[in-house]
């Protein structure tokens, strides 16, 4: 029997590259170049490109399925 899991709570729904950074322990380099490649779902913010963690968190919980 699945038990259907919640996410973690989250501090917000999208984070800036250098938190996702620190957040996953991965560099930031890393983040930009999959950022940039479309691993991560985005948001435009102003002239800022934010991580959409609630998206990504409901594509990790579907693929899970």
């Amino acid at each position: 029997m699945a038990a259907k899991l919640d996410p973690p709570p989250l501090k917000s729904p999208v984070a800036s590259m250098e938190q996702f950074a620190i957040d996953t322990g991965l560099t930031l380099p890393t983040i930009r170049r999959q950022v940039q490649r479309g691993y991560y779902p985005t948001v435009k913010v102003g002239r800022y490109k934010l991580i959409n963690v609630i998206k990504l968190a409901q594509r990790c919980l579907e693929e899970k399925e």
